[in-house]
């Protein structure tokens, strides 16, 4: 009996790190965990180690630079100031952002027009990755959400409107670098080859760097293996062996010890992690205040009067706010049907069970 409800509880574990860390960790450049940086989340490498600068962060063994912005004017001010560089189109190239060549790096920027990032690598693919990563402090992500079926819905296009905000950030920065006309040349050739990539049915992610891939294997996963080692030993105290300190240290403006990091919402015990809330703490009470008034969402009407140019002829369209997401139901001549849209993009996703 003994025996039989450890095999159970291991299950029931791996099951539940399969669906959860498997599923959401593993990107095309290895495994990756989720990083809090001055309240804007990106997915990193899980090995990267970043440290505090005088303008941002900076991981050395990858090369990757983040800097946050809180305000229009430090995002204008950042992109009047880059030289030595030019735009241009990105694979997979995320909403609302600009992405440039700065001697051997990639640097892409991202707003949510209330607040911005930009993430700089040697790696364009793995700049790609985490550029598709971000969640604001708004909760606003920077990807357009993928179907949930994709054989009936396909990836969603895109189109000007998807970068509505960096396109009137450049009409005040115009300077040889970023101005009109090499943003809409750059953001022009992006939208094309990701248009043409959902036409043909071709649009993939960046295959992955050689020295960034990590061991997928769910088996051989460092925190399954560790829990199968606990599970497995005769030890009555199932030691939570998961190896090493967290490595996450909240950032914090008032402490003058070694370089901070920021918090990392990867916790090192894979035990504590599957039963905690799950969220990152605060790093400071002196962090920026969340910037609730720029997720843009869709009105209503706005959904309602996509419906119809989507689907001629229909009538009796309700839409009924679901927070992230709005349920839509509509009637035409073969009945009634109810799907999900994006409340940000106005993509439909899926079918409403």
């Amino acid at each position: 009996m003994k025996l039989n409800s450890h095999v159970i509880f291991l299950i029931a574990i791996v099951g539940i790190i399969a669906a959860g860390v498997v599923g959401a960790t593993i990107l095309n450049n290895g495994a990756m965990k989720q990083v809090d940086f001055d309240g804007i989340k990106v997915s990193v490498p899980a090995d990267s180690n970043f440290v505090k600068t005088a303008d941002g962060y900076a991981d050395s063994k990858y090369g990757i630079t983040i800097h946050t912005f809180k305000n229009k004017d430090s995002m204008v001010n950042f992109l009047k100031g880059i030289s030595g560089a030019s735009v241009i189109p990105l694979k997979n190239q995320p909403p609302q952002s600009v992405a440039f060549a700065q001697g051997d790096d990639t640097k892409v920027f991202v707003t949510n027009g209330g607040e911005a990032i930009a993430i700089g690598a040697k790696d364009q693919g793995l700049v790609s990755d985490m550029a598709n990563t971000v969640v604001f402090s708004n909760h606003q992500k920077s990807a357009k959400p993928n179907p949930i079926i994709p054989i009936i819905f396909p990836q969603p296009y895109l189109n000007m409107d998807d970068f509505n905000y960096i396109v009137n950030l450049t009409k005040e920065t115009n300077t040889i670098v970023i101005n009109n006309t090499t943003v809409n040349q750059g953001l022009n050739e992006a939208i094309n080859q990701h248009n043409d990539a959902v036409k043909n049915n071709t649009l993939q992610q960046n295959s992955p760097s050689n020295n960034n891939q990590q061991n997928t294997s769910l088996l051989n996963n460092k925190d399954v293996s560790n829990i199968v080692d606990s599970i497995s030993s005769d030890d009555s105290s199932h030691r939570n062996s998961a190896g090493g300190d967290s490595g996450a240290v909240a950032s914090s403006s008032g402490n003058s010890g070694g370089g901070n990091t920021p918090a990392s919402s990867v916790n090192s015990n894979p035990i504590n992690s599957l039963f905690s809330s799950g969220s990152s703490p605060s790093s400071s009470g002196n962090d920026a205040p969340v910037v609730n008034n720029q997720a843009q969402k869709k009105d209503i009407n706005a959904i309602k009067s996509s419906i119809s140019t989507q689907f001629p002829g229909a009538t009796n369209i309700k839409v009924e706010d679901q927070g992230d997401t709005f349920d839509v139901t509509y009637k035409d001549s073969s009945g009634t049907h109810k799907v999900k849209v994006d409340a940000y993009s106005g993509q439909i996703i899926g079918n409403v069970k």
